[in-house]
């Protein structure tokens, strides 16, 4: 994977912003008592970074393999619902 397929850090760590954003408005109360901003050390937003590229380039080529599979030309919405199940199962173990 060359570094312009990778996710950034950066990329990484916005997504992971939005995600505590939606959090905080969900449970006002709960982010009104938290004593600090959100964040994450810059080692955990690398690993975090690889693992959803790995997770991405995993997802691709198992929906990739399913299209191929059907003898369809192009990956759809479906190929993805069809593989999830499994990979999420392979990247919680």
């Amino acid at each position: 994977m060359s570094t312009e397929d990778e996710f950034t850090v950066e990329l990484v760590y916005a997504a992971l912003r939005e995600v505590w954003a939606a959090d905080d408005a969900a449970n006002p109360v709960a982010a009104a008592r938290r004593e600090f901003d959100t964040t994450a050390k810059p080692e955990a937003l690398e690993l975090c970074a690889k693992l959803v590229g790995a997770f991405v380039k995993e997802a691709t080529a198992r929906a990739c393999e399913a299209a191929r599979m059907e003898g369809d030309r192009a990956v759809d919405g479906t190929h993805l619902e069809r593989i999830l199940p499994q990979l999420l199962l392979d990247f919680a173990s």
